[in-house]
């Protein structure tokens, strides 16, 4: 079951010709959905979603532009969530399906080919139309993923499993700040397990989990937390940021990110044949300077949790053995001195 079960839900989003039936498009969409739109949303979700397909009276319950947490309309919400995400797959099963099938373009829109007397569309056309249903695709799938975080209050409040796994990062606007990902929420979710790893590998060992845990709780409530904690949180921002792109650069596809370096005086086939040779130098150079930058900042985390840590800020860490900064053993409690001991050497 996909999202799409009409051929006409497809013609909302790209222009088909009336030869074109559901079944010809049906594996395609089938792949759409399982490559991009299930890995972007949680379980909860994509069945809450599911679940509005054979919705009755869908019209009764239109989202309207003007909507507040008071007039939230639950219905109305998920239908058009799923009209989103239709489009989104309409186009990414085009994108995948228009090469492999005999197909012309025309005015009239795609047609797929049912006699050898018809000719398929030129391979550059094909090419063309099959970047600019990506691109529609991508932004598309953005602006779903946007509707979804507007209202995420509202659906935290329905079930927690609707949203993803709370990070130190909060939102691809805030990860945007440090790092240029188009604020893009499709590729800030695609980061998420190497932002988690990261997080894991770097940040927890050295503030320890007490402290990691504590932030992440003050971000959530939007409390803000102690002056010290502001300013931890500060610094760890940034070194999480481009510590994550570091890595991402090295292991998730360039496609992915919609980074590339594109001269548009020239034919797509040269776009396609010279983009990875273009974006290797570019990948290299961002990749060693955000490695630079977050190694750095990791230090000026080390110096600062050193200097601020005590027994009443940051206590765990101060007790734990990571803490190197300028109190010694003694103003840990271990060797108290006062007036009611003494030591004398003999």
């Amino acid at each position: 079951m996909t999202f799409i079960t009409s051929i006409d839900q497809i013609r909302l989003a790209t222009p088909l010709s009336i030869s074109n039936k559901i079944e010809h498009w049906q594996p395609f969409l089938d792949d759409a959905e399982d490559v991009f739109i299930r890995p972007v949303i949680t379980r909860s979700m994509y069945n809450k979603i599911l679940s509005y397909l054979t919705f009755k009276n869908p019209d009764d319950h239109m989202w309207m532009p003007d909507t507040t947490i008071d007039t939230f309309d639950k219905d109305a919400f998920f239908l058009e969530l799923l009209r989103k995400f239709r489009k989104a797959e309409s186009l990414y099963a085009v994108w995948l399906g228009i090469d492999e099938m005999a197909v012309n373009v025309t005015s009239a829109g795609i047609q797929i080919l049912t006699s050898e007397t018809n000719k398929p569309a030129p391979q550059f056309m094909i090419m063309n139309l099959k970047e600019t249903c990506l691109t529609r695709a991508h932004r598309q799938i953005d602006t779903a993923l946007q509707f979804i975080w507007e209202w995420r209050d509202k659906l935290l409040s329905m079930d927690d499993n609707l949203m993803p796994q709370s990070i130190l990062v909060k939102d691809a606007d805030q990860f945007q700040t440090y790092a240029d990902i188009h604020s893009s929420r499709r590729v800030f979710l695609s980061l998420i397990p190497v932002i988690k790893s990261i997080e894991r590998k770097y940040i927890i060992p050295m503030i320890t989990q007490e402290v990691y845990d504590s932030l992440i709780e003050e971000n959530l409530n939007n409390d803000g937390g102690t002056v010290e904690e502001k300013a931890l949180y500060a610094l760890l921002l940034p070194a999480v940021i481009h510590l994550t792109m570091a890595r991402a650069l090295l292991e998730i596809s360039i496609d992915i990110l919609d980074w590339g370096v594109f001269n548009t005086s020239v034919n797509t086939f040269n776009n396609v044949q010279y983009k990875a040779q273009v974006n290797d130098q570019r990948i290299s150079v961002m990749h060693e300077a955000n490695q630079r930058d977050g190694e750095a900042e990791l230090k000026a985390i080390q110096e600062y949790m050193d200097n601020t840590a005590g027994l009443g800020v940051f206590e765990t860490y101060f007790l734990s053995a990571n803490y190197v900064g300028p109190a010694n053993a003694v103003k840990k409690g271990e060797f108290i001195n006062d007036v009611t001991k003494s030591f004398f050497a003999l």
